[in-house]
């Protein structure tokens, strides 16, 4: 139990406020105190979008915090959001960003931990799809696999084991979870974290409880 890895926080959304709304391409950037890194990046990406209708982003700072994922009827696409330090051109503009647009986190260590989990609310369709991407600081940059994500309420956990090729997580420089809407999905995102795997976090609860029931017997 002692030697047993931490959750390690992503974001909680509850710092750096920041919001969009845009039929093509698009991506903006803010400092978030409580995010891996201090800094937030959001990308705006369409696929299909025969209405032109949007795609809307928004943090609202609070606590418990949100971000808040909406397409518009029709809309095909995905919102990216990524946590690499500071970006080395402008914080918005039209476009997609590639990993050699950030500064990079200098070599975050991710290697005691399993993958990462999204907790979410509000999942208005079964269509909606969690892809996840790390870049280490050698420029590897594999891609995970695609996870449905049930409707409604829940948690999501992408493995680092489903990624498509090595990676150096003793020293990663970028974190990136993608959401995927293809009929017009909304989502709302609470927290991200890398965890230990949940079966290992189940484990421990268990010798927890096991350390207590011990003491109540003692006394």
């Amino acid at each position: 139990v002692c030697g047993a890895q931490a959750n390690i926080l992503i974001d909680d959304f509850t710092t750096g406020f920041d919001s969009g709304t845009t039929s093509t391409d698009f991506y903006y950037s803010t400092g978030a105190g409580g995010a891996l890194g201090g800094v937030r990046t959001v990308n705006h990406a369409f696929v299909g979008n025969p209405l032109n209708r949007p795609i809307s982003t928004d943090v609202n700072a609070g606590v418990p915090g949100n971000m808040f994922i909406e397409a518009g009827s029709g809309v095909n696409g995905y919102v990216v959001v990524a946590w690499g330090g500071a970006l080395t051109g402008a914080p918005s503009g039209p476009g997609l960003l590639a990993g050699t647009d950030f500064v990079g986190l200098g070599g975050i260590d991710l290697s005691g931990e399993a993958g990462i989990q999204v907790d979410y609310i509000n999942n208005d369709q079964a269509s909606t799809q969690f892809v996840m991407q790390i870049f280490d600081t050698a420029n590897n940059a594999p891609i995970s696999a695609f996870f449905n994500v049930a409707p409604g309420n829940g948690s999501i956990f992408l493995p680092f084991a489903s990624l498509s090729g090595p990676v150096d997580l003793s020293s990663v420089d970028l974190v990136v979870v993608g959401s995927f809407l293809p009929t017009g999905n909304d989502i709302t995102l609470t927290r991200v974290e890398a965890v230990p795997e949940p079966a290992t976090m189940a484990v421990l609860g268990l010798g927890i409880a096991g350390i207590a029931a011990r003491r109540r017997r003692k006394a």
